[in-house]
């Protein structure tokens, strides 16, 4: 009877083994679908732990009289703040610097993206206008991809990156190791992302309060 149930067991184990060589690929689509952003910020965060890197996700910003854009991830580092736009697709993306739109491709099919470089730009000029001693050189553009879409490299600069989801703090740490600037004042730290916070939350309030 033990012999029939452990040859039993393990031929259900072969078959799940079997199954997901053949199918691991729309298994590991299916798990995109289903947990998207939220696995990747998931994610950031754990890492983010092991690093003593505060980290803030879907926050509100302001961008002009009663106007907010979504940041959908702040990562405080050492040396610099990341602005983070995260993209869930599957297939491959064509990006771009500067173009309004990247394409992504599936199956044959394309639909077009906001560009997210675009986007992190606006929230990057915002946030040097209302927080107080914030520079554009404390702030790094990041956006990351979900494992399952391949995309080319952007042209190539010290201010923006675009980096596949299992590479973004591994990024993140070689541009602080590398960089010859200073670290910032952890005290300064601490006010950045209490201003963020507070400006979150009173966002939220607004936006709330609209509807």
């Amino acid at each position: 009877m033990f012999e029939i149930f452990l040859y039993s067991n393990l031929f259900k184990t072969l078959l799940v083994i079997l199954g997901y060589i053949c199918f691991h690929k729309q298994i590991n689509f299916l798990v995109v679908s289903l947990t998207g952003k939220w696995r990747i910020q998931r994610g950031l965060y754990k890492k983010c732990k092991l690093h003593d890197f505060p980290i803030i996700n879907d926050i509100y910003v302001p961008v002009g009289d009663n106007k907010y854009k979504k940041v959908d991830t702040i990562i405080f580092g050492n040396k610099y703040i990341y602005i983070i736009t995260e993209i869930k697709e599957i297939g491959r993306i064509i990006t771009s610097s500067n173009d309004e739109k990247w394409r992504s491709i599936y199956q044959k099919r394309l639909h077009n993206i906001n560009n997210p470089l675009i986007h992190n730009r606006k929230i990057m000029n915002c946030l040097v206008n209302v927080v107080e001693n914030l520079e554009e050189r404390d702030l790094k553009s990041m956006v990351i991809i979900t494992d399952t879409c391949k995309f080319d490299p952007i042209e190539e600069n010290n201010k923006e990156y675009v980096v596949s989801e299992k590479k973004a703090i591994k990024t993140i740490l070689e541009i602080e190791k590398e960089s010859p600037d200073d670290i910032i004042d952890p005290n300064e730290i601490n006010r950045y992302c209490k201003a963020f916070y507070d400006y979150g939350l009173k966002a939220e309030r607004e936006i709330k309060g609209r509807r």
